[in-house]
Order: C-alpha cells, then sequence, then structure tokens
C-alpha cells in the first residue's frame, strides 16, 4: 500500500502542472515549473539515501510507521499552498518521505516473505504504484471536470486521507525477522509469524550493523553489485520519469487535451497495473533477469512506435502513438520497473540491505530530477521525434547491459545471493557454513 502512495504523490503533478500551463493559476517562469515537477524526486533522493541508513541502524518497524507522518501532513499543506514557492516546499519534505519508503517498505516486505515466493512479494508490492498513478489521473479527471481549475487542490490533498489510514494499520506490523537476526536480538514472540525458512538462517547472518558503514557499499564485491544497480536503475530512470512526469503533455501531442489527456493517461496505468500483476507470478516462474531484458527491449519498440508515429497521420497517428504509450507503460511494469528494487534489495547483506536501497533510490532519483528540467529542453532542440529516439537509444543501451551484467538470482535465498561472488555477470555460490557471517565483502 506505501506504493500506492508514492505512484499517487510523484504522479499527481502532473496534473497540477497541466492546470498551472493551461489555466495560469500562478504566474510562473519555467525554471519554477522544473522544481515544481522535480522537488519531490530531490526530497526522495535525500530522504532514501539518510532514512535507508537509518534503517539498517535502528530497525524496520518504526520508521515504517513514522514516515507515513509526512505522507499526511505535507499534502495537505500542497493543496493549501497560495504560490508556488510553497508547494515546491511541501513537495520537497513530500519526497523525503516517499524516499523513506523507497528504501524501508520494500525491504521489509522482501525480508518477511518466503524465498519461494519472494519475487511474487516484491511484485505484489510494486503492482501498487501503477495503481496509486492511475488513481491520480483519475481523481484529475473528475475533480477538474466537476470542479474546475481549483481542482489541482483535491488532487494534491486527498491521499493524505488513505496515509492516515495505513499509518494506523502500519502500528502493529513486527519488526523484520531478519533484521532482529543481523543484530543477534532475535526474540521473536509467537505472534510475530516467521517466514518458512527462518529457521535456515538464525545465527548464521551478517554482523551487526554497527560493524558496517556506508562506504562498505563502494568496496569489494560488494561495490561491483552497487555499481550494477545503479547503472541499470539510472538508464530506466533516465527515460522512466522523464518521460513520465510530462505524461499528460505528451499525450495532448496525440490529439487529447484537457481532461482526456488525464483520462487517456489513467488509462495507460491501468494497463502498467495489469501489467504489474502479471510480474507478481513472472519473477518467480521465469526470473529477474530474463523480464527485465524482455522489458527493456520491448519499452525501446514503444519509442519506436512514438517516433513512427511523427511521420504518418490520420488513424495510423493514433494507431501508433496509443501502442507506443502502451508498450511503454505496459513493458516498464512488467519489466525493469519492477525488477530494480528487487535487484537493489537482494543483492546485498541484511546489514547494509535498506542502504543499497536508499542510495539507489536516491541516484535515481537525483538524476530524475535532472530529466525533470533537461526533457522539455531536449525535445525543444532534437523535436518530439528526436526525443523520442533518444529514449530508444537509452532502453537499447539498458538491455545490452542487463544481457552482459545482471546476474539471476531466482531459486537462491538471500543468504546464499549474499554470501556470493559477483563476477562476469554471474553469481557464483559458495556455501555459509554454520555460525560464520556472510563471506561477502
Amino acid at each position: 500500500m506505501g506504493y500506492f502512495l508514492d505512484g499517487y504523490n510523484l504522479t499527481v503533478i502532473a496534473v497540477f502542472t497541466l492546470i498551472l500551463e493551461t489555466y495560469r493559476i500562478f504566474p510562473y517562469t519555467s525554471l519554477q515549473v522544473g522544481f515544481v515537477s522535480g522537488s519531490a524526486l530531490l526530497g526522495a533522493g535525500i530522504g532514501a539515501i539518510v532514512l535507508g541508513r537509518y534503517s539498517d541502524r535502528i530497525g524496520r518497524k518504526r520508521l515504517y510507521v513514522l514516515y507515513l507522518g509526512l505522507f499526511i501532513i505535507f499534502p495537505v499543506i500542497s493543496s493549501l499552498s497560495v504560490n508556488l514557492t510553497m508547494i515546491i516546499i511541501a513537495r520537497f519534505f513530500l519526497g523525503v518521505g516517499i524516499g523513506a519508503d523507497y528504501a524501508v517498505g520494500p525491504v521489509y516486505s522482501v525480508e518477511m516473505f518466503p524465498d519461494k515466493t519472494r519475487g511474487s512479494g516484491y511484485g505484489l508490492v510494486w503492482a501498487f504504484w501503477s495503481l496509486g498513478a492511475s488513481f491520480a489521473f483519475i481523481v484529475g479527471f473528475v475533480s477538474l471536470r466537476y470542479i474546475g481549475f481549483e481542482a489541482w487542490r483535491i488532487a494534491l490533498g486527498i491521499i493524505a486521507v488513505p496515509a492516515m489510514f495505513l499509518m494506523i494499520m502500519r502500528l502493529n506490523v513486527p519488526e523484520s525477522v531478519r533484521w532482529l537476526d543481523s543484530q543477534k536480538t532475535i526474540a521473536v514472540k509467537s505472534s510475530n509469524p516467521k517466514p518458512d525458512n527462518v529457521s535456515k538462517f538464525e545465527g548464521q547472518n551478517a554482523p551487526n550493523n554497527h560493524g558496517s558503514s556506508f562506504l562498505d557499499l563502494f568496496r569489494g564485491n560488494i561495490g561491483k553489485r552497487t555499481a550494477l544497480v545503479w547503472i541499470q536503475w539510472i538508464l530506466l530512470d533516465i527515460g522512466s520519469y522523464g518521460f513520465g512526469l510530462y505524461g499528460p503533455l505528451i499525450i495532448s501531442h496525440l490529439g487529447f487535451t484537457g481532461t482526456d489527456s488525464f483520462l487517456i493517461t489513467a488509462l495507460l496505468y491501468v494497463v502498467g497495473f495489469a501489467c504489474a500483476v502479471i510480474s507478481i507470478t513472472w519473477n518467480d516462474r521465469f526470473g529477474r533477469k530474463i523480464i527485465q531484458a524482455i522489458g527493456f527491449c520491448f519499452m525501446g519498440v514503444g519509442m519506436a512506435f512514438l517516433a513512427l508515429s511523427q511521420y504518418v497521420g490520420g488513424t495510423l497517428f493514433l494507431i501508433f502513438g496509443i501502442t507506443g504509450l502502451a508498450l511503454w507503460y505496459g513493458m516498464e511494469n512488467i519489466g525493469p520497473g519492477n525488477t530494480m528494487g528487487l535487484y537493489a534489495i537482494e543483492l546485498f547483506p541484511t546489514r547494509l540491505r535498506s542502504t543499497s536501497m536508499g542510495s539507489a533510490t536516491a541516484i535515481t532519483r537525483f538524476v530524475s530530477f535532472l530529466s525533470a528540467f533537461e526533457f522539455p529542453f531536449i525535445a525543444l532542440i532534437f523535436g518530439v521525434t528526436g526525443f523520442f529516439l533518444i529514449l530508444l537509444g537509452v532502453m537499447l543501451s539498458a538491455f545490452i547491459f542487463t544481457i552482459l551484467f545482471t546476474p539471476e538470482t531466482k531459486g537462491m535465498t538471500l543468504e546464499e545471493i549474499s554470501g556470493a561472488i559477483y563476477t562476469h555477470g554471474k553469481l557464483v555460490v559458495e556455501p555459509v557454513e554454520k555460525g560464520k557471517p556472510d563471506k561477502i565483502q
């Protein structure tokens, strides 16, 4: 459910931006619009890297509950804003909460799922992102149609209500048993159910978190994994957020304007959600690497369709355009949008798991923040067709990178993965002896 809030809050700003530029509700410059679109991403980068590291030190549960306060307070402040500066500041602090959720929420979920269904469990968590994004545009469509230009206040603020209920629901969740084990303080009560594989790793996990540091992410074999996760995630997010934040504006080039662009965008995210649901079973059935590679490949095909749409007219223009958008949103959710976070969690030992997820989220959100500024200028310089072709090139690069360097983790326990040696795009498993820490350095 946390990813539902993330998806909503990150994409709803596209609703506000289109209303801002259509109705000119506030005076603005291009620089201000860039900060409006990117401030939450900047905050997410900071929140992920700081609170992700903090989660590895103090545990998952406390932050899992507390950061939801940011999801309640700052959407309300955004909706009551009287100028763009107020919105930018409120969105930044909301972004801190979003970053914390990226770094803590999925890590907690993966650690609590049994190894045989770990990929499916993460896929279920990820699916809610597209559902939240779709809901953002549905709210924009309905509120703009019936309320008018003040609809942006409803769109920015209404998400505080489900955030409040989610915070209450999380008050009684147990601490992650894997984190407790890494602290050598496991004292799980009978009311805190364990994953069915916990007995296999109790007493043989990594040393306590106080013996690790953030710099461990860049040392030895862990450093190789960090580079792998960062590079492939950056390649995804160069296109994903830069393209997604301006989704309604791009769709308007296909002839859908105003509330219609919101509805079409919502439907595309529904396609994304349906594909994310497919990934729930595919993660553990086919493996992470193959669906990531296929996803990047067909996202590139989607960009090719969008580029070709600029050279045809009439019905073909719409067919090519809608096909390209559906391929982009759908295959992102089946493939790399789903697997990126899973790799950032699985490839690292418990003592660094939230730190890894947080750092990967941070660096990719900073890239996304820059994309929010750069893409309008790229489209201006190279034209809409050039913009699509550049994204095609990025997706092709990501596809090749996945084939050459991304390892498969399907069917391995988290302890086997963290104890393996990453080399030449593969994980070479070395058995972990009972009573000894993970070998990974």
